[in-house]
Order: structure tokens, then C-alpha cells, then sequence
């Protein structure tokens, strides 16, 4: 196997043209950022700047960015038109990528509101329909907040934001209310590097996050093959500004859940020990798995971070340095729109994972679907939602118990409407053994020599997750003590609340070690309120 690297990595940038902009300055106007975790009225964010910076560092290898506007800096000016391209360097319309990380939500009107981090003209909330956006710069819109690209409900992209379009190519963002997380933009990248289009590897990256949120899509063109289009091959960013006769957009929706969480722990509270990933090795395994040519394994492509790829035809492998691999098989037959049925899904799915498991333990975890929709810009045609994917999702197990880390110790098979597989995500770890004792983790020694107790875990689930709730909301607390001292009494204590479904007891996947932990997820803010934050509860039960 010759592996070819490179300093960067691919560039997203469109091919033919790169560096087209002209000597402005550095930043050719390829992107910028804006992410607020203080603001003016709203609840604190804990994880919207390294949201943004995980989106922002793989980009600046290639040229440096226009701006990132953060708390205070992010301003209702910035947004709409009259001051979108300040200055040809500032704002939403001023760049050909944009992406907002914050607060975020939607009207029964299909109007959507992001919160800012100051007032700006007696204003401190960006809203759509006063927006103007692609009739500068502005052809790939993120938004990573709640409620942003909501698509059912009687809501749809055209509603929401055919009015705001002058020419953007591309939109991204949620459904649903999504959490307070530091990884979108991080991992957004990350799958596009394994060969991920763009509309792939937002739902990929969000779904790896948390699979109770409904990440979402949408692309324009002049007809309707072209925006389906856009969806299925997009992947570098264009400057060309693009007719919006017709939406297209894609979303994920979760059908009921298939295995019921674990409360309890089966068995023992042992560590298991994992095998050091090896990309190579697993991109070779893989790609023998999926019938790859031999002679596409040798020619193997590398980037600075450790993500693996090599291809055949219209078929990709990939692997990455923390275990996740994965796989394009087939171009699915989207012109099948009969949803798969849920046992036909499963029986064909794990047929495909027992395959590729070696020798894993796995139990079936979930299914979801990719759905799709489109209409005209005017109304005069719209379509209805179907399913062109089912997603089956199978989870490791080790002692009865299940990998519970998200996007970790898991398969999953994307099937299209015929039941042929088409992707897969493949995140199992290969155990080499077990100990009560991590090797991450010892009593430290006394000042003379002798030896301490480690402490001892709270061994109940619940108790211990109520432990580490108590010591995560004193940190939030702590970290919000610096906000004007009226904002904070105006809110008073916050209100948090279980979500429902989420407790579940299993196994954390941490370096080269599993150990049993328990996980919920809260949601933080009034719960008649349009803004809320979710965020995970993590407490080990053994180390």
C-alpha cells in the first residue's frame, strides 16, 4: 500500500477556479463565522466558539478567513442587507460560506430568530425575513442552532427562507431543537474528508452527535433535477450564484426505537481493553470487505489529520485514526420511493454488518430514515415527504451491555428502497482483554511515599448521574457569574429537566479503554420558552 500524503488535506474549494477573488486581500471572501454563547437576553451556551472553530480550522489551511464575530461582536447589522457585505469583508452576504453557531428558533409564521450578543439599533435578535443573502457572496449558509431549517409541521425551506434567497446554493441546519455541542463543524469536516458530500456529512456528522435531534438540508437550481442534484453531489464550495425555481431537501426522521435502554448493568464492572487503532490496516480490511480492486487499495491518499481514502469508480473507503470507518458501495436507487419496511431493513442490514463486524458482538439499536421533499419557489408545485434511505443502526456489546458514546462502537448500514446496502459507518473496536483497574487511572502516592484509596464511585446509575448533574450545572454556574448582573436576575434559576428516553446505562469508549458509565441528556431554559440548550450527563460506574 503507497500512501500519498498531503499537508492539508483536499481543498473544498471549486477546482477550477481556485483563488478566483482577485487580490482584495488574504481572505478572497471564501468564509467566515459568527458563534454567541453570552447574549443579550437568552440563556449562556457553553459550546458554540469551538463549534465554530472546529469549522472554521480546517477551512483557514486554504486561505484565512473574512471574519469570526463572537458574543458582543455578533450584531443585527451583519445580517441584513444594507451592511451584510460591510466594508467587502463583513457580514452574512460578504462570504461565499457562512456559519452561525447560537441560539436559535422558529414562529408558527416559519420565521426564524437567532439571539445575538448585543443590541444593534435597539435590536438584538437576526431575523430571516429580513434577511437578503446571496445577491453578493452568500451561496452556503450553516445554521447550527435549533429550529433553523424546520421542514415539517406545515413548515418547509421554501417558507421560511425562498424570500431571504437571492442566490444562495445551499442551506444547512435542524428541525428540532439540536444540543449544545462543540463537534458540528468539526465533524462536518471529518466526513467530508472520507468522501462525504456536503448534505451527507451534515447529517452524518449531527446524527453522530445525538440521534434524538433531526439535522437537515436543502439545495436550490433552476429545475428539480438540478437542486436533487445539488444534494446528491455537492462537495466544494462555488462561487456561481444559482436560480432557485425549485427546492430540494433532505432531512433524518427516526422511527421508533427497536432496543430498550439499559437501566441496569448485565454483568461485572470490568474495563475493557481495546486494540490501538491502525487506519491502515482497517482501510485495507475494509476495502477487501467491499470487494474493492486491489489496485485501488495501493493507491491510498492521506491527510495531515490521519484520514485514510481510496477509491474505485463511484465507490469511496475511508478510515479515520479514532476507528471510524467508512464506506460508499452503490449509488442508491432514489426513483424507488416505497419506504422499506422496518424488518426488511433490519434482516437486510445485519446480514451486512455481521460481515463486516469481525467477530464484534451486535445488537440492533435504532432505525431512521432519509427523507426528501421538494417544490417551487412560487408554490405551484410541492411534493410530499418519502423515505429514499433507511439507516439501521447496530450497537457493540461487551459483557451484555452496549456501547452507549455517540458515533462510537457501532454500524451503520444505509439501505436504499431495493434493500441494497449503499454507505456504511463502521465504529467497532476489537477487545484484547479486561481489568478492574484502567491504566489511565491510579491512587496517587502520599507526600511520604505511601499509597491513598482511590475514591470510591457512586455504583447506582441514577445517583451517580444526579452527582454529576449537580457538579456540571455549578460549572455552567460558574461560567455564566461574569453576565451583566440584571440579565441574571431577570432569568432567575434556570429550569432543567430529564429528557425523556435518554437515561441509558452502558459502556463509554475512551482512548484504547470501555468502561461502564451511565447517560442522559437535560435540557436547560423554560420549557413554553423558544430557546433552550441540551447538553449529555456522562458518570462512570467503574474506573
Amino acid at each position: 500500500m503507497r500512501i500519498t500524503y498531503s499537508d492539508h488535506g483536499p481543498s473544498p474549494i471549486e477546482p477550477e477556479k481556485p483563488g478566483a477573488a482577485g487580490d482584495r486581500d488574504s481572505t478572497f471572501g471564501w468564509w467566515g463565522a459568527f458563534s454567541i454563547q453570552k447574549f443579550v437576553n437568552q440563556a449562556t451556551l457553553y459550546h458554540t466558539h469551538e463549534d465554530a472553530t472546529g469549522w472554521l480550522a480546517y477551512l483557514q489551511q486554504f486561505y484565512d478567513r473574512n471574519f469570526w464575530f463572537a458574543d458582543g461582536g455578533a450584531q443585527v447589522w451583519a445580517y441584513e442587507e444594507t451592511y451584510d457585505n460591510w466594508q467587502d469583508r463583513y457580514g452574512m452576504d460578504a462570504v461565499v460560506a457562512v456559519y452561525h453557531s447560537g441560539h436559535g428558533g422558529m414562529d408558527g409564521n416559519g420565521v426564524f430568530f437567532a439571539p445575538l450578543g448585543a443590541a444593534w439599533d435597539g435590536r438584538s435578535d437576526a431575523v430571516s425575513n429580513r434577511m437578503a443573502l446571496g445577491n453578493e457572496r452568500a451561496n452556503y449558509v450553516f445554521w447550527s442552532t435549533c429550529d433553523s431549517l424546520k421542514v415539517t409541521g406545515g413548515h418547509s425551506p421554501i417558507r421560511t427562507w425562498a424570500g431571504p434567497n437571492i442566490g444562495f446554493r445551499m442551506i444547512f441546519g435542524f428541525e428540532t431543537v439540536s444540543i449544545d455541542s462543540g463537534d458540528y463543524g468539526k465533524k462536518f469536516w471529518e466526513k467530508w474528508r472520507s468522501g462525504q458530500t456536503y448534505c451527507d456529512a451534515w447529517l452524518n456528522a449531527s446524527w453522530d452527535i445525538y440521534h434524538g435531534q433531526a439535522p437537515s438540508v436543502c439545495a436550490v437550481g433552476s429545475t428539480q433535477a438540478e437542486a436533487t442534484n445539488r444534494l446528491d453531489t455537492e462537495r466544494n464550495f462555488y462561487r456561481e450564484h444559482v436560480p432557485d425555481n425549485w427546492y430540494a431537501w433532505r432531512w433524518y426522521s427516526a422511527r421508533d426505537s427497536i432496543r430498550e435502554p439499559l437501566t441496569r448493568l448485565p454483568g461485572g464492572r470490568q474495563i475493557i481493553q481495546l486494540a490501538p487503532d491502525d487506519p491502515g490496516t482497517q482501510l485495507g480490511a475494509l476495502g477487501r470487505l467491499a470487494d474493492f480492486p486491489s489496485a485501488a487499495l495501493q493507491e491510498v491518499q492521506a491527510d495531515r489529520l490521519g484520514v485514510l481514502n481510496a477509491s474505485s469508480g463511484d465507490r469511496i473507503v475511508s478510515a479515520a485514526p479514532d476507528g471510524v470507518r467508512w464506506v460508499r458501495l452503490a449509488e442508491p436507487n432514489h426513483r424507488n420511493t416505497q419506504q422499506l419496511p422496518t424488518d426488511r431493513a433490519v434482516e437486510a442490514a445485519r446480514s451486512f454488518a455481521e460481515r463486516y463486524a469481525e467477530g464484534a458482538e451486535l445488537v440492533v439499536d435504532g432505525v431512521h430514515d432519509l427523507m426528501q421533499n421538494s417544490g417551487t419557489k412560487d408554490g405551484s408545485e410541492v411534493g410530499r415527504p418519502v423515505s429514499i434511505q433507511t439507516h439501521v443502526t447496530f450497537r457493540q456489546v461487551f459483557d451484555g451491555a452496549p456501547v452507549i458514546t455517540p458515533g462510537r462502537g457501532l454500524i451503520r448500514v444505509g439501505l436504499d428502497n431495493d434493500g441494497t446496502p449503499v454507505q456504511a459507518q463502521i465504529a467497532t473496536r476489537q477487545a484484547t482483554g479486561a481489568t478492574r483497574e484502567p491504566s489511565t487511572e491510579i491512587a496517587p502516592p502520599t507526600p511520604k511515599g505511601g499509597r491513598t484509596a482511590a475514591a470510591p464511585l457512586e455504583q447506582d446509575p441514577r445517583k451517580a448521574l444526579d452527582a454529576a448533574q449537580r457538579k456540571l450545572l455549578a460549572h455552567l454556574a460558574a461560567e455564566s457569574a461574569d453576565e451583566p448582573e440584571q440579565i441574571a436576575a431577570d432569568r432567575g434559576i434556570p429550569e432543567v429537566r430529564d429528557v425523556p428516553g435518554s437515561f441509558e446505562v452502558g459502556y463509554e469508549l475512551e482512548g484504547n479503554e470501555a468502561y461502564p458509565a451511565a447517560r442522559k441528556l437535560i435540557e436547560i431554559g423554560a420549557q413554553d420558552g423558544m430557546f433552550k440548550t441540551r447538553r449529555w450527563v456522562v458518570a462512570p460506574l467503574a474506573r
